[in-house]
């Protein structure tokens, strides 16, 4: 019996506040808070959390911390098969970390490592991954008493690409009630911009995708109409003695802080979301930069618990 995704209806509700701050040592920090509802068929859960925290200092190595809980209700536990009913609540962080220890890709580059693990298979990763490896493992915590279930892991991997630093935060929390689901995103990150001599100039392209798994090729055609359906507020705010010019029209202005709203906050983002070309931001450069990896460290957790639970449930 395999678990069953509930019917979801269109987001309700919604409302999205996105803020990018352009700072002088070429990097922008985008901020997102969002919220909507969702009707559903089946409420699968009361409460449900999600925090992913990941950090550089600069000496190739790549540090992230994932933790979540999850509340269900009975409706929601018993569209889980049985075996992970059953297994499951059996299960704590040491017997996880054992089968880690036991798969021996601690130490493993990334793409054999994933080789490594029942159930996976072959994956092909980005000429950037390449060098990716994986220097440690571990569960702090792994729990499921009565409905709740509880789990935090920490890993720390190595490469070229993390010669930067970094900081980035992405915190999800789910509520349900009466066939209702509200979620509620908060994203927090950095972003390098294009830098020529002593001065950062930006034209409100978006960062490139091409070094992120599974965003090269991301399509936002008709992004527009598809945000006017929401409440939506765009911030941009640039360093003070910027020289600012072309930007989509619509926006009001306090200072450096520039703000769109509702239609044409849609319409400002679809024109910077789509990579087309606008207006012409120019400001002194001061150094330090950094590169953000959240996809590869929340692809790497996904990997191993889902590896994790294949294993136990093949073995029981």
């Amino acid at each position: 019996m395999r678990a069953q995704i509930p019917e979801i209806g269109p987001p309700e509700n919604a409302r999205v506040n996105i803020t990018i701050e352009l700072l002088p040592d070429a990097r922008s920090h985008v901020t997102v808070n969002a919220e909507a509802q969702f009707k559903v068929g089946v409420i699968p859960i009361t409460s449900g959390n999600l925090i992913i925290g990941m950090s550089s200092s600069g000496s190739r190595q790549l540090k992230f911390d994932v933790s979540g809980d999850a509340t269900f209700t009975e409706a929601g536990l018993g569209e889980l098969p049985e075996e992970a009913r059953t297994i499951l609540p059996t299960i704590n962080a040491d017997i996880i970390n054992a089968y880690i220890a036991q798969f021996g890709i601690e130490g493993e580059y990334l793409s054999e490592a994933i080789s490594k693990i029942p159930g996976i298979g072959p994956v092909e990763l980005p000429p950037e991954a390449a060098d990716i490896k994986i220097e440690k493992i571990n569960f702090n915590k792994f729990s499921w008493k009565d409905l709740k279930i509880e789990a935090s892991l920490t890993t720390t991997i190595s490469g070229s690409e993390f010669e930067n630093k970094f900081d980035l935060s992405l915190d999800i929390h789910v509520t349900g009630e009466d066939n209702t689901m509200e979620i509620n995103l908060t994203f927090d990150g950095y972003f390098d911009l294009p830098r020529v001599g002593d001065n950062v100039r930006w034209n409100l392209q978006p960062p490139k995708m091409e070094n992120i798994p599974e965003l090269e090729n991301l399509n936002l055609e008709n992004l527009g109409e598809l945000l006017k359906q929401y409440d939506i507020d765009f911030t941009l705010k640039v360093p003070s003695g910027a020289s600012v010019s072309g930007l989509p029209p619509g926006y009001s202005q306090s200072d450096d802080t520039y703000t769109w709203s509702g239609d044409n906050a849609a319409d400002a983002l679809d024109l910077v979301l789509t990579g087309e070309p606008q207006g012409n931001i120019t400001y002194g450069y001061k150094p330090s930069a950094g590169f953000p990896w959240l996809v590869v460290g929340v692809l790497i957790a996904v990997f191993v618990i889902a590896g994790v639970v294949v294993v136990v449930l093949r073995r029981r």
